[in-house]
């Protein structure tokens, strides 16, 4: 009799155990999901967090320019990129002044820029070694 109940219960187990996927791969599966979903998360909060705020001066609109989006190049870093669409062909120089919290200007940057109709791209604005970037509020973007 015992060895019919052990026979019982190892087919059933057999049985059970039938599923093509294992519960170790149903683990890891859960954990691997719920780690991208983390990772994700936490690009998306970084990305967030590198999201700078931008004044643009309305002299870029009748150049044909808008500034859609400023970025800071991450913890202690001088550069902050903003991304600039162009509707019609602009040759000149975009400036882009950092401004503190209560709106002083604490550091500028100048560059050369050139875009076609239709055009747009992301441009670095470096800024010089002294300015302390943790006190940057804002950027107010500009063109000559």
């Amino acid at each position: 009799m015992k060895n019919s109940i052990v026979v019982v219960a190892l087919v059933l187990a057999l049985t059970a155990c039938k599923d093509d996927t294992s519960m170790s791969q149903k683990a890891g599966s859960a954990i691997s999901g719920t780690a991208a979903d983390f990772v994700a998360g936490l690009g998306e909060g970084v990305d967030k967090r590198m999201n700078v705020t931008l004044q643009t001066d309305p002299g870029l609109a009748a150049r044909g320019l808008t500034v859609t989006q400023g970025k800071s190049r991450g913890m202690g870093s001088k550069d902050a990129a903003v991304y600039v669409v162009a509707d019609k062909p602009f040759k000149g120089k975009l400036v882009a002044r950092a401004l503190d919290g209560e709106g002083t200007e604490i550091g500028r940057a100048v560059v050369e820029e050139e875009f076609a109709a239709d055009d747009a791209r992301y441009v670095t604005f470096t800024f010089n070694e002294e300015m302390d970037s943790q006190l940057v509020r804002t950027y107010a973007v500009s063109a000559r």
